[in-house]
């Protein structure tokens, strides 16, 4: 394998059209040898019928001569017609009877008749019975040299091994065989089939070469959604490779721009603590009362907005490992922590699946089974990346939609969360930007303070690498209905 995977490498193109162009030449070769073995095998196989049309008058001949030679002759001079493998006689009597033709399958082609010199023919088929319908013609009895000619070649065309008697008016027999025409061979039908085959493998092994071709485009491709690296080889296309290499670059240089920005706000969080600590006990010395308080809240503002564009630019996951939790106790937490300082948040009865029931036989009436005992919230992901997803959605409904009501529902497969609100909504033009970093929409949710305009844009990265789905889906009248569809059982990267 080492070798052939060397010699690949070694001979093969490298770019990728001339290895399909190089490859489908090889399959075009191998399709038309298919078709020149198998046309040719059928044209020769015809060829050598209409050769064998030769045998039936040099059949007739003999008989007629061995006709006249006394009997005790004609066993000595019979051996003298044979003509290597083209065709070849004995002489038969009640003596010397041929055993062989006991296992072949007989039928009689002309009957003999008033005049002695048209004997009864008999034709022995090895392997199957001979079809009546190539034996048919419509020459006389009579005419020995014709019924001979048109014999052999219907002889030959049964593609079995076959032996032809001639009762002598001794009674004795005359055997002819030829090894050359008369034989097991490939029938048309049968070279038809492999030519087909020949064919439709050709065609199937282009299509598995092509795709082999082509695989290295296919990883990438699945390699750039999903951000791994992809390890080349050296038997991949030209392009391909360089593919590869730009996309691992520009993975690289991804990962350091967003680590260097990370660590460069890091920074500045970290040195304006000092300044922000100095400032805020300057601000105790203000006398005015409502400056003081616009500094302090200038402050929190700051240093609220340094610390979740950190956040951010980490994924908000902070590396946080899978594992098994309840969903049930993670969703309740959020809304007794906003209870619990007086926010309007409420926490809906959980919704569980319902088998319904149809009338029987026995009882027409039709009944529902709830499957809360049999459905627990047990699901697999990272709790604290999806509570603070949750719990932004929860902050924003309160805050913008001076109400949140937090419904769940849950279901073999997948859990669904809903956090709805009494707000003015969102634009439909809007829904796709608000889901962006950094963008704050201010008029349409009438927000009084600024934020750093990245709740949503955490909760849709968080939801994403769940594997699950954040819509936002204005209430008919009046509202907003933040949803989140989550698969129960994943396998999270």
């Amino acid at each position: 394998m080492k070798v052939l995977n060397a010699l690949l490498i070694k001979y093969l193109p490298e770019k990728v059209r001339l290895r399909i162009l190089v490859f489908g030449f090889c399959c075009g070769l191998l399709a038309t040898s298919f078709a020149a073995v198998g046309v040719g095998a059928i044209i020769n196989r015809r060829a050598e019928i209409a050769e064998a049309t030769w045998i039936g008058p040099v059949v007739a001949r003999v008989f007629e001569e061995l006709s006249s030679i006394p009997e005790g002759r004609r066993a000595i001079a019979t051996s003298n017609f044979n003509r290597a493998n083209a065709i070849q006689f004995s002489l038969a009597n009640s003596e010397n009877k041929d055993t062989s033709l006991s296992q072949g399958n007989s039928k009689v082609v002309t009957n003999a008749s008033t005049l002695w010199r048209t004997p009864k023919i008999t034709l022995i088929v090895f392997g199957e019975k001979p079809r009546s319908k190539l034996l048919q013609t419509n020459h006389p009895p009579e005419d020995l040299t014709a019924r001979l000619t048109f014999l052999v070649s219907a002889i030959a065309r049964h593609d079995k091994y076959s032996k032809l008697v001639l009762g002598m008016p001794n009674g004795d027999e005359l055997i002819v065989s030829s090894p050359q025409y008369w034989r097991d061979r490939i029938t048309e039908v049968q070279w038809l089939l492999i030519l087909i085959s020949g064919m439709v493998l050709t065609g199937f092994l282009y299509v598995l070469g092509t795709r082999k071709i082509l695989r290295p485009f296919r990883y990438l491709g699945e390699g750039a959604i999903s951000g791994d690296k992809v390890v080349t080889h050296l038997s991949w296309p030209k392009e391909a490779r360089e593919i590869a290499n730009r996309l691992f670059r520009e993975q690289e240089e991804k990962a350091e721009v967003i680590e260097e920005r990370t660590r460069m706000l890091t920074a500045i969080s970290h040195d304006l603590r000092t300044p922000a600590t100095r400032l805020r006990l300057r601000a105790e010395f203000v006398e005015d009362e409502g400056l003081k308080n616009k500094i302090l809240a200038d402050l929190d503002l700051m240093l609220a907005m340094t610390r979740d564009a950190i956040d951010f630019l980490k994924g908000g996951l902070e590396a946080e490992e899978v594992e098994f939790f309840e969903i049930v106790s993670l969703i309740q937490s959020i809304c007794d922590d906003f209870s619990d300082v007086g926010m309007p948040v409420t926490f809906l009865p959980i919704q569980y699946p319902t088998l319904r029931t149809t009338g029987t036989v026995f009882s027409s009436q039709e009944k529902s089974v709830p499957l809360d005992s049999m459905t627990k919230g047990v699901m697999k992901g990272r709790p604290r990346a999806l509570k603070r997803a949750i719990t932004n959605l929860v902050a924003n409904a309160v805050k913008y939609g001076f109400q949140a009501k937090v419904s769940l529902t849950i279901e073999p497969a997948r859990v669904l969360i809903e956090v709805v609100d009494r707000g003015p909504g969102i634009p439909e033009d809007e829904m796709e930007n608000v889901l962006k970093p950094f963008y704050r929409l201010e008029k349409s949710r009438n927000r009084e303070t600024g934020g750093s305009g990245l709740g949503l844009s955490i909760v849709s990265s968080v939801i994403e690498t769940h594997h699950g789905t954040f819509d936002l889906i204005n209430e008919p009248v009046q509202g907003l209905n933040a949803t989140i569809d989550l698969p129960r059982s994943i396998d999270l990267p």
